[in-house]
């Protein structure tokens, strides 16, 4: 979740023109907010559109960052996804199967679909160079409440799937306001985040889970 804290002060919009290159100087201050970033504790509603389905479906869910590898991530209440990171490894878990799948952190980024999303490596990127060479910005809109990105990731395997990543936030408090990830097909998933608590105690205990009697494999990659 260290997606949460750029921050700039603008009255106007100030929209990107075709053929003009995007003002990055809100994603630069961005990458260095994040080093104030301790924990961020979030609800959201995922909300996903398919080509298939003539409305969209809209679930609730809940995130809880505790440092760059320890991770929360639940879907549905009660939970039917949950994911958890500890140190360089995930755990995508079942609870109705009874079932947890393990990943590598290196590996994410290559996983596609909503999952891979959600377990994507946190944070972003380790600075500005680091975001260039992972990502394409295409657009960057400021107004006052609102600072909207959309970037696509320059691997290319990646960009035969999506057709932009985008990411909107708070420009004065850096807050994520909705991260939404759009594919080629005309599909897309997207979160609204809200009850957003930043540096606050966690109970390390919400990172942990009892994997008492669930089938443990290796998830492909």
């Amino acid at each position: 979740m260290r997606l949460l804290f750029p921050f700039l002060f603008l009255l106007c919009a100030l929209p990107v023109f075709a053929g003009e290159p995007p003002d990055l100087t809100p994603v630069k201050k961005w990458l260095i907010k994040q080093d104030e970033l301790h924990t961020v504790q979030a609800d959201f509603t995922q909300t996903r559109a398919l080509r298939a389905l003539r409305s969209p479906i809209a679930t609730p869910g809940h995130i809880w960052f505790g440092g760059s590898d320890t991770l929360r991530w639940e879907l549905g209440e009660p939970a039917k996804t949950i994911v958890i990171r500890k140190g360089d490894t995930y755990f995508l878990i079942q609870p109705a199967k009874k079932k947890v799948e393990k990943y590598k952190a290196d590996s994410i980024a290559k996983r596609g679909g909503a999952m891979g999303f959600a377990m994507m490596n946190f944070p972003i990127a380790k600075d500005f160079a680091d975001f260039n060479r992972q990502f394409e910005t295409l657009a960057v809109t400021v107004t006052e409440n609102r600072c909207h990105l959309e970037i696509l990731p320059r691997d290319a395997q990646a960009k035969k799937m999506l057709e932009a990543i985008k990411i909107d936030f708070e420009p004065s408090s850096g807050h994520l306001l909705s991260f939404e990830l759009a594919t080629r097909d005309g599909s897309s998933m997207r979160s609204d985040f809200s009850n957003v608590r930043v540096n606050h105690k966690i109970d390390r205990h919400v990172f942990e889970y009892d994997f008492t009697g669930y089938e443990i494999v290796d998830g492909k990659n």
